[in-house]
């Protein structure tokens, strides 16, 4: 709960839209109004829309809070500039217009563009053929499967001593729906060695490939790491490692194909004149 600013401190900012109603007798209030400044209200479909997935009730709870907060303390300072007769220059009202184009736009394309478009096994791979120095590796990597355990536990540790699968290990024990604020349970893939903390890099040298290491004790408890594969600086990653973000590729350049086909279809229908000699 402490850190978790910090790993989401890029998250959207509470714009609040509003909603304005009103009667003779005054706004009438939504039923699941959830913050009011006069006559403009919070609600709650509009503060859910603010909060990524991926947090605990807590975090949710707590980053609601502060969301509410926001969305209040700029009410008050939206509704004191209207009051003061602030207004938008002509420049700010022609950004909020080319915004709204530029909007409307997009969500028209995406429209049409958002499609499942079908790669071919070949197409990966001769993507990947022609394309290897985009996947060679900038530093040394390690392929590890890393636990954290708060306690000794006799029996488990002599059963992960045991093992060969640490991996097994974590998903018996249901190790993998926890979290040490270092680094996850479970299967890692390949990291680059430095960004490992030290006194796991350490034990990782000591390693021989498939090996697990002993028990690492720490202030927080006990750490255990495995070592699948280690990967020089220079090597080239394999397929398998890379085919989802090749994938992602040759969409998006399906993608962009499409786009300029239906760029091409619809200049057909406009008269255009540009004049690009009154631009200098």
């Amino acid at each position: 709960m402490k850190n978790y600013w910090k790993k989401y401190k890029l998250l959207p900012v509470l714009t609040g839209a509003l909603i304005l109603a009103s009667c003779e007798n005054g706004p009438q209030v939504p039923p699941d109004m959830l913050a009011q400044v006069n006559d403009a209200f919070l609600v709650k479909d509009q503060l859910n829309a603010q909060v990524p997935v991926g947090f605990s009730d807590e975090e949710r709870l707590a980053l609601k809070r502060t969301l509410i907060k926001k969305w209040v303390n700029d009410e008050i300072v939206y509704q004191t500039a209207l009051a003061e007769g602030m207004q938008l220059t002509p420049r700010q009202k022609e950004m909020v217009e080319q915004y709204r184009k530029a909007l409307l736009a997009e969500s028209f394309l995406d429209s049409r563009l958002n499609k499942n478009y079908r790669i071919a096994q070949k197409q990966i791979e001769d993507y990947y053929d022609e394309h290897k120095a985009e996947f060679v590796r900038s530093a040394d990597e390690v392929h590890v499967v890393h636990l954290f355990v708060e306690n000794r536990d006799r029996a488990i540790f002599k059963e992960i001593g045991e093992s060969k699968d640490l991996l097994a290990i974590i998903k018996k024990y249901y190790f993998n729906t926890r979290s040490s604020e270092i680094m996850p349970n479970g299967d890692l893939g390949y990291v680059e060695r430095s960004v490992l903390p030290s006194f796991i890099e350490k034990a990782v040298k000591r390693l021989k490939t498939g090996a697990i290491s002993p028990p690492i004790k720490v202030k927080e408890g006990y750490h255990f790491v495995q070592l699948l594969d280690a990967a020089k600086k220079g090597s080239i990653r394999d397929l398998d490692l890379v085919k989802d973000q090749i994938v992602l590729r040759l969409k998006w350049q399906k993608r962009q194909q499409e786009h300029e086909r239906l760029l091409d279809e619809w200049k057909q229908k406009f008269q255009i004149q540009t004049y690009l000699s009154k631009a200098e």
